[in-house]
């Protein structure tokens, strides 16, 4: 179980066949193909495009209505949110379903009277805005107890409305007052540093009242109004009541709409559908009779393509299937059994493999597991993480995205079960709060002996090393470059080996150990001096080389150094949650104790997990991208891509 076998395939049929074939192919869900526009040469000049765009063209106008009366609902529906919407999940329909429906449901209806209600309401909105314009302008004349209908009916006189900076009010109302005898002047209010003003004069001052606001740099204010200020704002007021009084009543219509947003669903995956349909073509050639396709379809599914094939088009086309060639950029489909699975997320956050490489998913598997439960080692941890995850595997309606990601955590919290009662770390020592001594580990308590489980990490990294390297001379072998994988796994067997015997064996009993190591070392070292540099030219470039490649022994260290963090994060959790139980016990005993007790054991503990648990699972998916898959993986692999429906409401099943 690892990469799907892809077979290509190249299909010819007519051009009349293209709807029912695509139709058939969208629900078949095991197809991709590959563009041939890029492929259009002199001699295959007499082909063009089959992409439909005028058809792809009508789809999306009537998407842009389906869309625009779902969002618009959305703004004023309340929809289910949070547990229950998780709950409830999506509708499951079958394709020919959702056909079906979305040709019995009269949406453009619903379309046109939504549209309706959102013109009324933006019209609402825009002349309600005005109106409060229009108040905030009148406002600071709201003591103008004279109509301005009356102020322009004034024949014998003139009128000036406007401001003042209040720093020369007082020298200009004195000046104007000993020079226009025949006037009327009215302080009407201050707003900030402006005093507004009503003057009346009489028209044979015009001039020198005139001269006079110019000198005081007085701002004449054009209010073009009928009424008071006073009776206008109340009107206006009045006017915004009553249309917002609407808004309310249109936004009652809306929501008696609710039972149609199912429906618009419904028949928004249909234009999807019909979208993608139209957009697929844009990948095909044709004549003005003939397509042309080229795609990718897993091995397993070629009899079933075929069939499909066969009751669309009957006798009337001509496929053909070839294996992958070197060139081809084969998409990436990965198959492993249950257990596995779920580990993929890890492999396709790197990157998917390459068509002729390995799938590094069941290899890396049971590290991850060991390297999180390791990490997080908290056995009441793991069980809220299995249980979490299994309750919401069989309870909620999850995709199948979410799915995988919740049973990734159910078995990495299995791990971390069995890593805590290693460690003897319940909720860190809480079993300590309620009897003396607590539970003790089934083998090593981190806390009172580090260096065990330092050495632990270092051999467990050791094995990860090993396994990598493996993979890799695999991978050599399997390419027919046996002497390759001698020269770059054999050796570094050979030379790293050989040191660990040699550092291992005095302390161990076995001094032979010791012997044998150093002779391995030593024709582990020259044998990679003699062939890390075999690709240089020149004698001395190739022992260049050669020394520079027995230099990496460097890299290796770091590589070991780094599971030290398999003993750090599991310190780690383990003392911070003693920690939480620590603070707890200091708060004596009481009703008080009780209650912040429960509050620190639930709230530290649940940040601890929450913290400790990313730390681990960032710190094990370094441990595989760095450490693991840098000794044989390339990556790079491109998804396949089936061509089928889209799912964003509905759950659009075979």
């Amino acid at each position: 179980m690892a990469i799907v076998k892809m077979s290509k395939f190249t299909l010819l049929a007519f051009d009349s066949q293209k709807e029912i074939l695509l139709e058939n192919l969208q629900k078949f869900q095991g197809v991709q193909f590959i563009n041939l526009q890029e492929k259009i040469t002199e001699e295959l000049e007499f082909l063009k495009g089959a992409g439909d765009h005028k058809k792809a063209s009508e789809i999306d106008e009537e998407l842009v209505k389906v869309k625009f009366s779902l969002e618009f609902m959305n703004r004023f529906i309340e929809r289910e949110k949070g547990f229950k919407a998780i709950k409830k999940g999506k509708k499951n329909l079958k394709y020919d379903e959702v056909k079906e429906l979305s040709s019995k449901i009269n949406w453009l209806v619903t379309y046109e009277n939504l549209k309706k209600y959102d013109v009324r309401l933006n019209e609402l909105k825009n002349e309600i805005s005005r109106l409060e314009g229009e108040i905030e302008i009148l406002r600071p004349w709201i003591k103008l107890d004279a109509s301005f209908d009356d102020l322009k009916s004034i024949h014998s006189s003139n009128y000036f409305l406007g401001t003042i900076n209040k720093n020369v009010a007082d020298e200009f109302l004195e000046n104007f007052n000993n020079h226009i005898s025949v006037s009327y002047i009215e302080k009407l209010g201050v707003v900030k540093d402006e005093i507004n003003l009503l003057i009346i004069y009489h028209k044979m001052f015009a001039e020198q009242s005139e001269d006079l606001f110019k000198q005081y740099g007085l701002s004449k204010v054009d209010l073009k109004y009928s009424g008071t200020p006073r009776d206008i704002i109340k009107d206006y007021e009045k006017r915004i009541e009553n249309y917002k009084k609407e808004e309310l009543h249109i936004v009652d219509k809306i929501k008696e709409y609710k039972d149609k947003i199912e429906e618009l669903e419904i028949v928004y995956e249909y234009y999807k559908m019909e979208e993608n349909k139209a957009r697929v073509g844009e990948n095909f050639l044709k004549t003005d009779k003939v397509l042309l396709f080229e795609g990718w379809t897993p091995e397993e599914k070629k009899i079933e393509f075929e069939d499909i094939i066969k009751q669309c088009c009957g006798n009337e086309y001509s496929i053909e299937f070839m294996k992958p060639s070197p060139e081809d950029n084969v998409p990436i489909l990965l198959k492993n059994n249950s257990i596995v699975e779920p580990y993929e997320i890890i492999t396709s956050i790197y990157s998917l493999p390459q068509y002729n490489e390995v799938d590094p998913t069941p290899l890396l598997a049971p590290f991850f597991f060991i390297f999180f439960g390791m990490m997080l080692s908290d056995a009441g941890y793991g069980a809220i993480m299995f249980i979490a995850s299994a309750l919401a595997l069989r309870l909620l309606p999850l995709d199948e995205s979410v799915q995988k990601f919740m049973r990734l955590f159910e078995s990495i919290g299995i791990s971390t079960v069995i890593w805590g009662m290693i460690y003897g770390s319940y909720f860190g020592d809480a079993p300590k709060l309620f009897f003396p001594g607590g539970i003790k580990p089934l083998w090593l308590d981190p806390a009172a002996n580090p260096i065990s489980v330092l050495l632990l990490a270092g051999i467990m990294g050791i094995i990860h090393l090993y396994v990598g390297l493996g993979i890799k001379a695999y991978e050599l072998i399997r390419s027919g470059k046996v002497m390759d994988a001698l020269f770059d796994v054999g050796f570094w067997y050979l030379t790293l080996t050989g040191i660990m015997l040699l550092l291992t064996g005095p302390s161990s009993g076995f001094s032979s150990l010791a012997v044998v190591g150093k002779y391995m070392a030593i024709i582990g070292a020259i044998g990679l001096v003699a062939t890390q540099g075999r690709s240089n030219k020149g004698i001395v470039g190739k022992i260049a080389g050669g020394l520079f490649g027995l230099y990496g022994i460097t890299g290796y260290l770091g590589d070991v150094l780094s599971y030290s963090r398999l003993l750090a994060l599991g310190l780690a959790t383990g003392l911070i949650g003693s920690s939480f139980n620590l603070m707890i016990s200091l708060l004596g005993k009481g009703i008080f104790a009780w209650i912040f007790g429960i509050i620190i054991f639930l709230g530290g503990h649940i940040f601890n997990l929450a913290i400790n648990a990313l730390g681990a699972y960032v710190h094990a998916c370094r441990l595989q991208y760095l450490e693991f898959f840098g000794k044989f993986y390339s990556g790079g692999g491109k998804q396949f891509t089936p061509f089928k429906a889209k799912n964003k409401y509905i759950n659009i099943i075979k």
